[in-house]
């Protein structure tokens, strides 16, 4: 039943969110859903690659066998400016794949050529240094040089990429993006700059993803979750994997 319309698996941006695709994936796995292609950016772009290269992958496991204090660390020296392959190398643990041929599900993800205002995507060749351009979060980590080209984060210009599934009929959407909290007059400018940007980032991806809307879709959003985006802690961690897991079942009927 689940083979009859191509189903296409689109994961968003949202730093330590992303463990919430983890969930979605778990419970499609234990649906036997077959997912023929995936689109994903940033955190995304990850989970994404992992499922992508491993459909079989155990992701509860994955998760139990993260060391906080390796994650952290990554992320620390990976915003120093000079060059080391530390969260290239913590991610290549965990990403078992070289190159796209070697992938069992169709993956493609993104990254923003900034001096461009540009999307740039991935999906042939080698995977790195693409995905570490796709993660470069503005203000954490510097830009990627590539080609040419200064790429960073991918959801800076389509944080929910679901424009770059092609020829699925039914598409799940993952999304993980921050909630937005209501502006008034008391907000501060942090709060009001953080609400402008992630409104920017869905108006962009809903522009570029306008040829799919008569393309069956199944929406999940962690907004029900208000974790912060570097909170790698496994507490945090367990819970939005249990909250994506939670939501995809309850669309079982759907599927």
């Amino acid at each position: 039943m689940f083979n009859r319309k191509k189903i296409g698996l689109v994961l968003g941006g949202g730093g330590a969110r992303g463990f919430f695709h983890m969930g979605v994936i778990k419970g499609l796995q234990e649906m036997g859903v077959k997912i023929n292609e995936i689109s994903g950016t940033s955190i995304g772009a990850v989970v994404g690659l992992m499922y992508a290269a491993n459909p079989k992958i155990d992701f509860e496991k994955v998760a139990n066998e993260l060391d906080f204090f390796k994650i952290t660390q990554a992320l620390v020296l990976q915003t120093n400016k000079k060059p080391n392959g530390i969260l290239e190398n913590f991610l290549r643990n965990y990403i078992k794949a070289d190159d796209f041929e070697e992938l069992k599900i169709k993956m493609r993800f993104n990254a923003t050529d900034i001096n461009e205002n540009k999307e740039i995507v991935f999906e042939k060749g080698k995977i790195f240094p693409g995905i570490m351009a796709s993660i470069a979060i503005p203000g954490v980590f510097s830009p990627l040089k590539y080609q040419d080209k200064y790429l960073v984060d991918g959801g800076v210009i389509n944080n929910v990429p679901a424009s770059l599934i092609k020829k699925a009929k039914k598409i799940i959407i993952s999304d993980i993006t921050f909630p937005i909290k209501e502006i008034t007059e008391r907000s501060s400018a942090v709060t009001v700059l953080q609400a402008t940007v992630i409104s920017m980032q869905q108006s962009n991806s809903i522009e570029r993803a306008k040829h799919l809307k008569n393309k069956e879709k199944i929406y999940l959003n962690s907004t029900a979750n208000k974790s912060f985006v570097l909170d790698f802690r496994k507490k945090n961690y367990q819970y939005l994997i249990d909250l994506g897991y939670e939501m995809i079942m309850e669309r079982k009927k759907e599927l």
